[in-house]
């Protein structure tokens, strides 16, 4: 073998080693980086939980349309030691606002999907940096967990985070809400489908008068096509 073909050779093999570089340190800083993204959301939901405990509709009292839980009176904007506040007015059952600030993200409350082992934060705003710690409340009839329709949207990494494995829910399996009145609602999923982007016509749908919401994500190809995947569930 001449020397031309000898360093041919080595410049292949310096490109492969390159291209194997760049591939475990690309696949390891998106191991790090879903590792804090997840971190970060725990956090946010831990908060929220540790802020609004959980109640039934039975121990909600309710007074002039302010809601309180059980030994807890409202005084309209509070802060906690930690440096959090929640929003000065309610409507209903839920804030009317924002939510509850945590950490510089309006949380209105929790999802969580038993069959696909998820639970994250219901951020209001919906900004790129909020659905990076959590999904998003896009459209809202009345409130979350409110007579008709709120539709929630989370991102699809193709992983385990947030709502990437939507494709693997079936009709029947549930999905539960927590609002910022501390209020938990079971919804079961009645149908499922995948639309255009740019399709919001589920969005204001007839509920008669039932609690529903709608889960929206990107299919796996949904960069390429546009595709959404659309779960429909209402209240058990």
């Amino acid at each position: 073998m001449g020397s031309r073909d000898k360093n041919v050779l080595t410049l292949l093999l310096i490109m492969v080693i390159v291209i194997i570089v760049g591939l475990i340190g690309y696949l390891g800083f998106e191991i790090v980086n879903g590792k804090v993204k997840e971190s970060q959301s725990e956090e946010i939901t831990d908060e929220f939980d540790s802020q609004i405990p959980t109640v039934t509709e039975d121990e909600l009292v309710v007074d002039e349309n302010i809601v309180t839980t059980p030994n807890e009176e409202n005084t309209g904007s509070s802060t906690n030691s930690g440096g959090t506040s929640t929003s000065s007015s309610y409507s209903g059952s839920s804030y009317s606002s924002s939510g509850v600030n945590i950490s510089g993200y309006w949380v209105v409350g929790t999802i969580r999907i038993p069959a696909t082992g998820i639970k994250y934060s219901i951020f209001s705003e919906p900004t790129r940096q909020a659905l990076e710690r959590g999904v998003g409340q896009v459209y809202t009839t009345g409130g979350l967990n409110q007579p008709g329709n709120t539709v929630i949207s989370g991102h699809n990494y193709r992983n385990r985070l947030f709502f990437s494995k939507n494709k693997n829910l079936k009709i029947g399996d549930t999905v539960i809400i927590k609002d910022t009145s501390g209020l938990e609602i079971t919804y079961v999923i009645y149908d499922k489908f995948t639309t255009d982007s740019n399709d919001a016509s589920f969005f204001q749908r007839n509920t008669d008068g039932k609690r529903e919401i709608t889960l929206t994500t990107c299919t796996d190809d949904g960069t390429k096509t546009g595709q959404r995947l659309i779960i429909l569930a209402r209240e058990q």
